[in-house]
């Protein structure tokens, strides 16, 4: 019997979108797919007005869990070893 592959496409809107799903499909990209989300936030980020990104960082960092935060502090500390040694 042949495998037949099936697309689903669902359409959203950010109401919509828990944390959770955001998290499943961010950890669905290669190491490449989730290095550009980033690169894509901050370039939507830095246009903010105003305190901008960074009043958002701090509001997120106020909102972090102990595993936001491990999270967090694993990649920073990766990406400042990265800087540090380019």
């Amino acid at each position: 019997m042949a495998t037949v592959a099936t697309t689903i496409t669902r359409t959203i809107t950010i109401g919509d979108l828990r944390p959770q799903e955001l998290a499943v499909l961010f950890c669905g990209l290669d190491s490449l797919g989730q290095a550009d989300f980033f690169g894509e936030v901050w370039a939507i980020a830095r246009e903010w007005p105003g305190a901008g990104w960074c009043q958002q960082s701090y509001a997120i960092s106020e909102a972090l869990d102990a595993d936001g935060r491990e999270a967090i502090r694993v990649l920073a500390g990766h990406a400042l070893a990265d800087e540090a040694s380019a």
